[in-house]
């Protein structure tokens, strides 16, 4: 077993090389190649400064430095902002209650290209300064609640403000419009093979689409929205039995 600052340093290591876009495989190799060595430094007594030379921070930038870019991440950082924008404006298109608005761009803009990447890098930054601590998840679940709660204020305030409409799309339209956009994600998350992002759109669609099909038309009815709330509820458990089921079949690899 290693020390917990050799361990600290491995994470550290692990998210400097994800956030400049390495490869997981290279990742895990130089990983992998470190902990021999940090082992075979501790058994002698020797401490994380004989591998690094004196600078943790010095060191993973020249491993950076060595390490391929991986082109994937391009796709990956583009389909991450789509997903953002599709995760807010595609379930209201389906519902039939998609309006732009010079106050709807405002928010999604700031949610999209600030809020968000700032929840990112403070994420970063606690994981790679606190390590696998207490402190560290209640930060994060700080960090995380804080982005809940921009959101649930953002969308009252949008519901419950006049605003300057620049589009406005009748129902069916807008029902159309919001199918063909998700058909489209979905079908270049296969092509480039992210499946996880097909996932997040069917979650983000599926509560909408089928209380608009099998119950009310009115996304304003309490039949609507029951139907809408029970699809919701129902996924939410998919996905957290499928969380549950992959940590532990990481922590049966790991161990």
């Amino acid at each position: 077993m290693l020390s917990n600052e050799s361990e600290h340093f491995l994470l550290q290591l692990r998210m400097e090389l994800m956030s400049k876009g390495k490869k997981d495989k290279d990742i895990e190799a130089i990983e992998e190649e470190l902990r021999d060595h940090l082992y075979e430094a501790e058994s002698r007594g020797e401490s994380i400064d004989s591998i690094t030379g004196g600078s943790v921070k010095s060191y993973i930038d020249s491993l950076s430095k060595e390490m391929p870019f991986d082109t994937s991440m391009i796709w990956f950082g583009f389909l991450m902002v789509v997903s953002c924008i599709c995760f807010f404006t595609v379930p209201n298109m389906i519902a039939g209650t998609a309006d732009l608005s010079v106050e709807s761009i405002i928010y999604y803009g700031i949610l999209m290209f600030f809020i968000a990447p700032l929840e990112l890098w403070a994420m970063k930054k606690i994981i790679v300064k606190y390590g696998d601590k207490r402190k560290t998840y209640i930060l994060t679940g700080i960090v995380a609640i804080s982005l809940l709660v921009f959101c649930l204020i953002g969308e009252f305030l949008l519901r419950n403000i006049n605003q300057h409409e620049l589009v406005s799309l009748n129902n069916h339209v807008s029902f159309y419009l919001g199918i063909g956009i998700a058909a489209l994600f979905i079908l270049i998350c296969v092509l480039v093979k992210y499946w996880f992002f097909i996932g997040v759109m069917l979650y983000t669609i599926l509560p909408e689409l089928i209380a608009k099909l099998f119950v009310s038309d009115d996304p304003k009815s309490e039949e609507y929205v029951t139907a809408s709330g029970i699809t919701m509820t129902i996924l939410n458990v998919i996905a957290g039995t499928l969380f549950i089921l992959y940590t532990r079949r990481q922590m049966k690899e790991n161990s």
